[in-house]
């Protein structure tokens, strides 16, 4: 909305003086509220409050637009809007016109999503959207902008539930109506949410087209730095310190920071932040950060799908300090996103890798190829690294030469500036080295040549030789089971589960079932990889 718009109400509302023209005045807030909401809130309140209350406290789509109000770029107070919400849907009725039934069903799942009650949001959206859709009586064009929102704001509810499919599908139904039909606000909304998803799929080109259409919208500075524009910030944040490393994200994090305050995207800013740390070799500073994302998750309802890239992250922190242990604890309770756009399974094969268990790397990698395609590419490079390593170890050339030039396509279609982190460099140059002989497109050609001496410091771990049954016992070993307990589970003697000890001990190097039980822990013999 213009701000001749603006200056038009504070001239009606300021000039008012009895009933009638304040009614006036009301009539013409009613008219535009919906496109003033989002930038304006405090304006709207200060109007409404200064009507007497007789005139609009009884009127649905007035307490509606006050409630609304409170997601303005200036609102401090997220959960302020429920009260007012609920006020306006006592007031609701059958007879209600549908337009105000709908607007306000999609004002009130906005104000829920903002707040982490994904399930409640989700329920007021479709309510909205069968109102929409159920009658005939809501004019084309307000219809056509109803569905938008709705688009919207179910687009992001689904995005935070972590159904990237369904929410890519609305976000780009809203993305298509969002010139005509939503205001600057939500478009920002709209082309941020679209931006991260494709950089959750690995498509960072996609991504960066989508901040682009953000940039290119007439927002203001303030919506540019708004819990809005969120998203769009949090996809370019990330994808630079994918693309030039931690130094050159450093400028965006402040204006993330204050972007993020009091939005339904301050769980995923917090991760964003505590991935620069560890991207930058600072694991105990992205550890606090991770901490203060999860503890920003508690009234979510469900949990949003960035208590997983949470723990995902967590796991990989744990190993920068060169703690396995305490990273397969969290891998042992980590299931994938959709798409495994967070991968446990890659740092679990990594972790096979180094302790010198090729095939159970090669085992750890099974989801993740039946995917195929439908993998996100963002962690896909790291699996066909981690495949194409074991390979290597288990002398098969070829099929690690081809799992490599996999590897290299995707690090160079996104042009990652610190790849093959999970991999030893002796490895890392020795398929390189192959990689140099093979016909390779341009870009891999030059990616190959800049990786070249890359140094990858990997904390050694002992080489495993232990049996499958040995390994068996000492996965009931950390689960706390005695020697008898061992014997009724594997269906074998006591004593057979004692001589099994000794050459597990041997073999670990340790004296006693206190060290076996940490050594075990440590090189992850509690997480069972299922073979064929």
């Amino acid at each position: 909305m213009a701000t001749a718009d603006v200056r038009t109400l504070e001239s009606a509302f300021g000039a008012a003086n009895s009933d009638e023209s304040f009614t006036l005045a009301l009539n013409e807030l009613s008219a535009v509220w919906p496109q003033l909401a989002g930038t304006a809130g405090s304006l709207i309140r200060q109007l409404l409050d200064s009507a007497p209350s007789g005139l609009w406290h009884s009127d649905p789509w007035l307490v509606t637009c006050y409630a609304a109000s409170f997601r303005s770029v200036e609102a401090a107070d997220r959960s302020a809007a429920l009260p007012y919400f609920e006020a306006a849907s006592a007031l609701l009725s059958p007879a209600t016109p549908a337009i105000v039934r709908a607007t306000h069903h999609v004002h009130n799942a906005a104000a829920l999503r903002s707040l982490g009650r994904l399930d409640d949001a989700l329920a007021s959206i479709t309510i909205a959207s069968s109102i929409v859709e159920s009658t005939n009586v809501i004019p084309l064009a307000k219809r056509i902008h109803l569905s938008a929102e709705i688009a919207l704001h179910r687009g992001a509810i689904f995005l935070h539930a972590g159904d990237f499919d369904l929410a890519k599908a609305d976000y780009r139904l809203a993305g298509s109506l969002a010139e005509k039909n939503l205001s600057v606000a939500d478009q920002l909304d709209v082309f941020g949410g679209l931006a991260l998803i494709q950089f959750l799929l690995g498509d960072f080109e996609h991504a960066l087209s989508y901040v682009s259409r953000a940039e290119s919208t007439d927002a203001s500075p303030a919506l540019r730095s708004s819990r809005f524009n969120a998203p769009a910030l949090l996809t370019e944040l990330l994808i630079t310190v994918n693309q030039r490393g931690a130094d050159a994200a450093e400028g965006k994090i402040s204006v993330l920071q204050s972007s993020i305050i009091e939005s339904d995207w301050e769980p995923l800013g917090l991760y964003a932040q505590a991935y620069v740390e560890l991207f930058a070799g600072n694991p105990h500073e992205g550890l606090d950060q991770l901490r203060a994302s999860l503890h920003s998750l508690d009234e979510w309802e469900p949990i949003s799908f960035v208590g997983t890239e949470i723990k995902g992250l967590r796991a990989a922190a744990f190993l920068q300090l060169g703690d396995p242990g305490a990273a397969w604890d969290v891998l042992a309770t980590l299931t994938p996103t959709q798409h495994h756009t967070v991968c446990p399974s890659r740092l679990v094969a990594h972790l096979r890798f180094v302790t010198g268990d090729y095939r159970g790397t090669l085992d750890a990698l099974r989801d993740c190829e039946a995917l195929g395609d439908a993998h996100s590419a963002r962690t896909l490079a790291d699996v066909f690294l981690v495949k194409a390593a074991a390979n290597l170890n288990l002398g098969n050339d070829q099929n690690s030469d081809v799992a490599f030039d996999r590897s290299l396509r995707l690090v160079a279609r996104n042009r990652l500036h610190s790849p093959f982190r999970l991999v030893p460099s002796e490895t890392v140059q020795s398929m390189l080295t192959r990689a140099a002989t093979r016909s390779q497109p341009l870009e891999v050609g030059s990616l190959v040549k800049r990786l070249d001496g890359l140094t990858v410091l990997l904390r050694p771990q002992d080489s495993l030789s232990l049996s499958d049954r040995e390994r068996a016992i000492a996965r009931e070993l950390v689960r706390g089971s005695s020697s008898a307990e061992i014997a009724v589970s594997l269906f074998i003697s006591v004593n057979t589960v004692k001589s099994h000890l000794k050459n597990i001990y041997r073999k670990l190097g340790v004296t006693s079932r206190t060290e076996a039980i940490h050594k075990s822990r440590e090189l992850g013999l509690q997480v069972e990889i299922t073979r064929d």
